[in-house]
């Protein structure tokens, strides 16, 4: 079990991996979500969820986690989620990638929270995931240019654009695919 206090921005921030007992703080992982969608934040996902939507990810979450299949880190700031960030282990063939994901509240940006959390769940993903991931792969709209420098810093490599796949704010937006080869 992971557990850290860290002070980003002057706020101390508890990081921790999610838990049994996390099923009870459902609504803070739902209003950490619904809060991205309502900033229309550069994210997949576009519409808030409701409290069983969200209960049945963080009941599939850990499931996944005790097969060792994912990992994730939830930060905390006071009573409120400010980040999240998981990798889930790919299937069949795929077995060898680890797919990355990050969210992290607007007012906890460009504090270095989100950089320390990447680095914490790739180690975590190193030790806990069965089998070990040999790459971490990563989604990104092309125009989200802060985290894109962010995950070049952490040593990922842009491998592919493809055109078109999001739709943001009445435009499409292009895909661009990275990925980082672990030891």
């Amino acid at each position: 079990m992971f557990f850290k206090k860290k002070v980003f921005g002057g706020r101390e921030i508890i990081i921790r991996s999610l838990n049994k007992d996390d099923i009870k703080l459902t609504s803070k992982f739902q209003n950490h979500l619904n809060c991205l969608v309502k900033e229309d934040a550069q994210i997949l996902i576009n519409e808030t969820l409701s409290l069983k939507q969200e209960r049945e990810w963080l009941k599939g979450k850990l499931n996944k986690i005790k097969k060792c299949q994912t990992v994730l880190l939830a930060a905390f700031h006071r009573d409120k989620i400010v980040g999240v960030t998981d990798i889930d282990l790919d299937s069949w063939r795929r077995r060898h990638i680890g797919n990355f994901g990050i969210a992290i509240r607007s007012s906890y940006r460009g504090i270095g929270l989100g950089n320390y959390l990447m680095e914490e769940i790739v180690k975590l993903a190193k030790k806990e995931l069965k089998p070990k991931p040999k790459i971490i792969k990563l989604s990104v709209f092309s125009t989200n240019k802060p985290a894109i420098k962010l995950y070049e810093k952490q040593g990922f490599k842009k491998v592919a654009e493809i055109p078109r796949q999001y739709q943001y704010k009445g435009k499409f937006v292009n895909e661009i695919i990275m990925l980082l080869y672990l030891k």
